[in-house]
């Protein structure tokens, strides 16, 4: 089983980010490979595109490395952490029981079919790297609290997940959870009952 866990960036100044972090090291080893949002660091990017009006192509050029400066920052604050760029070093990290952050840039950017647009951001990048690995589940957490009957469409019109979401995960072949910051319990659940 391989679960994908997309950390929000809007975590980035929250206690919980650490209860994550430290939950998915002792309980995702083997398993997991964390999807880093952007956060405030994407957020630089957003407003300086606007401020000097570069196209899309070098802003999602950008958004990538925001996207890593947080994975650098999810491993500084919990070195039982790998950095891994490729799916080779994801399936190697996987391989030696360890939790894999991914570097996004060096895949993401060599595949010309993803748009370099603000509909795709960390959300269906997550979502494309869950394909990619044939993992079993994708589970987004975000810092805000999510209606339980809302839909994918829900959240993409309330801005919650990227627009792209939609459709980057039609008929995925893995399951989909997107969740709270305060619900850490069940994953943690489903992880230690995935290791027995």
């Amino acid at each position: 089983m391989i679960h994908v866990v997309k950390l929000g960036g809007s975590l980035i100044d929250d206690e919980r980010l650490l209860t994550w972090l430290a939950m998915l090291a002792r309980c995702g080893r083997g398993c997991v490979v964390i999807v880093p949002g952007g956060g405030p660091y994407a957020d630089v990017v957003r407003a300086q595109q606007q401020r000097w009006r570069f196209s899309d192509g070098h802003a999602h050029r950008m958004a990538m490395l925001a996207m890593a400066q947080f994975a650098l920052q999810m491993q500084g604050m919990n070195d039982d952490l790998v950095l891994a760029s490729t799916v080779a070093e994801i399936s190697a990290v996987i391989a030696n029981n360890r939790v894999a952050i991914w570097l996004p840039s060096e895949m993401a950017l060599s595949d010309k079919t993803i748009a370099t647009t603000w509909d795709i951001t960390s959300d269906s990048l997550a979502a494309w790297l869950t394909g990619l690995l044939r993992a079993d589940q994708l589970t987004l957490v975000k810092s805000c609290g999510i209606n339980a009957g809302a839909t994918i469409s829900d959240l993409a019109q309330c801005g919650i997940v990227d627009r792209g979401f939609i459709e980057m995960t039609a008929n995925a072949p893995y399951e989909i959870q997107i969740i709270s910051g305060s619900d850490h319990g069940p994953i943690e659940a489903a992880l230690l009952q995935s290791r027995r």
